[in-house]
């Protein structure tokens, strides 16, 4: 045999030999995972589907969901709460039978490497009753609709929400463990969500809220001397009658209330102005007529017009002047030193609330006017003859003050109302009329022929004095004010005279 003969013998056999061991190698790997095979991050190459399996069981980092729900809420499904676990023998007997023993060596230039899910087994009660710890399934049951109230007033509100559905929700967080997911957002999954069911109850609440309303939504402007102030939903809302009230609105007003307060024991019922009815109803926490209208009590309707006159009383508009060194100061043209009629201006409010009107005037007498605080400065003399009181302000603070006299207004010859000044200065001089000549030590003049002035006559001041006993229509004063006010007072002073 030649030498090269020999060469391709050996090599021919060495072929064989190689060839037979690669079959030997691949029949070696049947029942057992071929060479290179890697299974969830596990090498597998010569291990039977039970080592494997074991092992996978043992690496198994799944901890369990979290969940969103609506809002942004979650939960977090333990996994170890719920006995989950995973075999893995079915996928890695699928595995295994699909190895070829001839291609084994295949693996030197391609990846075994595998990702499997295993069989997920959990104890599906125990899920249930880690779900139902969720509190969005236990969320405080409220009505559908509601009637509340703020500052502004009663509101309705509509309580329309989502409701999840606890069935939805463990049919999908099932699915989701039996797959290892990690996060399960139904936060928007319609699925997962319902409507509440709107019951005859919700819809009558949605029908008597229209006669709250309308209660409620009848503002009003009303001006008086060009300067607004409102009646309000707010105000309004507050004197609709509740049933708290039923005991104290109930029972009949004495004929004392009522000239009190007009408004005593009548209410406004839709348009209508009515005693408490014998038939009253109670819709929540509301009292109605028969007809289902609130009941917005009148006498608080008279309470509010009452307490804006007495805000704009020239003494109260005189005190925030006070304050302030700016407000303006209302004075009634009328004797009794009213403002304005607020008997009259009740009804006024009341028909505008009844009938809708928007816009109101109110009336003041005549010859009423008002005096910017401007006008008086930091030096002046207040004359209250409704008071039969005297105040001088000095650099804006009391100097000088006393009881006083004015005109008789029983023989029509009460002292006029108005802004004047000190227009001149007298020293024991003679006040003469048609009936009288009078000497006087001191003398302010105000207006013509009106003064104020010592009447050393008199021995006493103050009181009601004026209404069959006062002067001819000067301010009369005790002998040592007078002097004291002389001495102090020059000419140009604001006098503001009113009742």
């Amino acid at each position: 045999m030649t030498k090269r003969g020999l060469l391709n013998l050996i090599l021919g056999l060495s072929i064989l030999l190689l060839a037979g061991l690669y079959v030997l190698m691949g029949y070696y790997y049947q029942g057992s995972f071929s060479y290179g095979t890697w299974i969830n991050g596990v090498y597998c190459t010569g291990k039977s589907v039970d080592e494997v399996n074991e092992e996978l069981k043992k690496t198994n980092t799944y901890s369990g969901v979290i969940i969103t729900s609506e809002d942004n809420k979650k939960y977090f499904v333990d996994a170890s709460a719920i006995d989950y676990h995973a075999e893995y023998k079915d996928e890695l007997n699928k595995i295994i039978e699909s190895q070829n023993p001839l291609t084994w060596g295949l693996n030197f230039f391609t990846s075994r490497d595998k990702d499997i899910i295993g069989e997920v087994t959990f104890d599906e009660d125990l899920l249930r009753e880690s779900l139902d710890e969720w509190d969005i399934f236990h969320a405080e049951e409220v009505p559908l609709y509601e009637i509340k109230r703020d500052e502004n007033g009663y509101y309705f509100v509509n309580n329309d929400r989502n409701i999840p559905v606890f069935e939805a929700f463990y049919a999908k967080s099932k699915n989701s463990l039996l797959n290892k997911e990690l996060e399960l957002d139904l936060s928007t999954d319609a699925e997962c969500y319902r409507k509440p069911s709107e019951s005859p109850k919700d819809e009558e609440l949605k029908e008597f809220f229209t006669h709250v309303d309308a209660a409620q939504n009848k503002s009003v402007k009303l001006d008086l001397m060009g300067e607004d102030f409102y009646l309000t939903k707010a105000d309004l809302s507050d004197w609709i009658v509740t049933l708290d009230e039923l005991e104290e609105v109930m029972p009949e007003p004495s004929e004392n209330e009522m000239d009190l307060n007009p408004g005593k024991g009548l209410f406004l019922a839709g348009d209508k102005v009515i005693k408490f009815p014998k038939d009253y109803q109670v819709h929540e926490n509301f009292i109605t007529d028969k007809d289902s209208n609130v009941l917005v009590k009148c006498d608080e309707i008279y309470n509010f017009i009452s307490k804006k006159a007495n805000e704009y009383k020239t003494e109260n508009c005189i005190s925030r002047f006070m304050d302030d060194g700016n407000s303006k100061i209302l004075v009634s043209g009328s004797k009794d030193g009213v403002l304005f009629d607020t008997d009259k201006e009740y009804n006024n409010l009341l028909n505008a609330i009844k009938d809708g009107i928007q816009d109101i005037s109110i009336t003041v007498p005549a010859k009423s006017f008002e005096v910017e605080g401007s006008e008086l400065g930091s030096e002046y003399i207040l004359v209250d003859m409704g008071n039969q009181h005297l105040s001088y302000y000095k650099d804006g603070k009391l100097s000088i003050d006393y009881d006083i006299v004015t005109g008789n207004t029983g023989r029509g010859r009460g002292t006029p109302v108005g802004l004047f000044h000190v227009y001149n200065k007298r020293y024991h001089t003679i006040l003469r009329g048609d009936d009288y000549a009078s000497y006087v030590n001191y003398w302010l003049g105000v207006n013509k022929g009106i003064g104020i002035h010592d009447a050393t006559w008199r021995n006493k001041f103050g009181e009601d004095i004026y209404k069959t006993a006062g002067s001819h229509g000067c301010i009369n004063s005790p002998l040592e004010k007078m002097e004291m006010l002389y001495n102090c007072v020059e000419v140009g002073v604001p006098v503001l005279l009113y009742y």
